[in-house]
């Protein structure tokens, strides 16, 4: 029988409860959603002994603010800077124990711009196609197809259990840079651009649009025009880099769509999704034109990575 875990108190901007991806639906235009960045929400349910891809509260901006309703074990993944609890500073690297009424706050002022709430034990969310990832467009998912607000209640059964697990093994943990460099490959429609256009392309760093969220990081500076503009839709992944008439890219996130209608100049390489994720508002990207060998050789190193929290 579920109980009411936690309450939230403050949350400052996009938070919501995510999961494994969902997959086998993109067919009929369902995202993946899921972890923005895998190796945080990895971290947070390593820390307390779920596994790795559990549910857990994604807190895309600088705070949180919970109280426990009964008794629990937290620990925070990804980019935070504090964790408070009833005022008492708690180490970051490790799983703690709440009981009844404890207030805990979370706050990042890193470079990077998410963070994972995990709650040992089992954590209620809406399943939707086989994952609790909230799927924003659709409404679908996590609370109630949502965002997390003042007030929301979230239920589970709650394992009590303290590992002593820390950060040894999770050595790995990004260092989170206001600046970052991307590998992609090459998109299907890069020879709609001129090599002008290309050089500038690969040559300049974007910022991060304030208007970006889970379906895409929009980036503005040097304008990137093709010579075709629109062209009929094509299918498109998590990291595809689009070119819209505006001339400033956009690169699919979590939620964003199946399908897209601007040329792809570019698909950024599996293994950085999860760096490009963490950049924050204003943050500056730079691409690096990889191969797909490349890419993939990449990737497995990151799984390899991603595996020890499974031990």
């Amino acid at each position: 029988m579920p109980i009411s875990v936690i309450k939230i108190i403050k949350t400052t901007s996009l938070v919501t409860i995510q999961s494994k991806q969902r997959t086998g639906f993109r067919k009929f235009g369902v995202p993946s959603s899921g972890f923005q960045d895998e190796h945080g929400a990895y971290l947070g349910n390593w820390l307390v002994g779920n596994d790795r891809e559990a549910p857990s509260i994604e807190v895309f901006g600088n705070m949180l603010v919970f109280e426990a309703l009964s008794e629990c074990v937290i620990a925070i993944g990804g980019a935070c800077s504090r964790l408070l609890i009833n005022d008492q500073q708690g180490l970051l690297n490790q799983a703690h124990k709440l009981v009844l009424n404890d207030v805990v706050v979370v706050e990042n002022v890193t470079a990077g711009s998410i963070f994972y709430l995990s709650i040992a034990g089992i954590f209620f969310g809406e399943s939707v196609m086989g994952s609790v990832a909230t799927d924003l467009t659709n409404g679908w998912g996590g609370f109630q197809g949502r965002i997390l607000k003042k007030g929301d209640l979230i239920l589970g059964t709650p394992t009590l259990r303290v590992t002593n697990r820390n950060f040894t093994i999770a050595s790995t943990h990004s260092q989170f840079t206001k600046n970052i460099t991307i590998h992609i490959i090459a998109g299907p429609e890069a020879h709609l651009f001129s090599k002008q256009v290309l050089d500038e392309f690969y040559g300049e760093s974007f910022a991060l649009s304030a208007d970006s969220n889970r379906v895409g990081y929009r980036l503005s500076g040097t304008k990137i025009k093709s010579l075709a503009g629109d062209i009929s839709s094509k299918t498109v992944l998590r990291g595809t880099i689009q070119v819209p008439p505006s001339g400033d890219p956009i690169i699919l996130m979590a939620d964003g769509p199946t399908t897209g209608g601007y040329p792809r100049i570019g698909v950024v390489a599996d293994a950085d999704i999860g760096l490009l994720a963490q950049v924050r508002i204003g943050g500056r990207v730079r691409f690096r034109l990889c191969t797909p060998d490349q890419a993939r050789r990449n990737s497995f190193n990151q799984r390899i990575r991603l595996n020890l929290f499974e031990e």
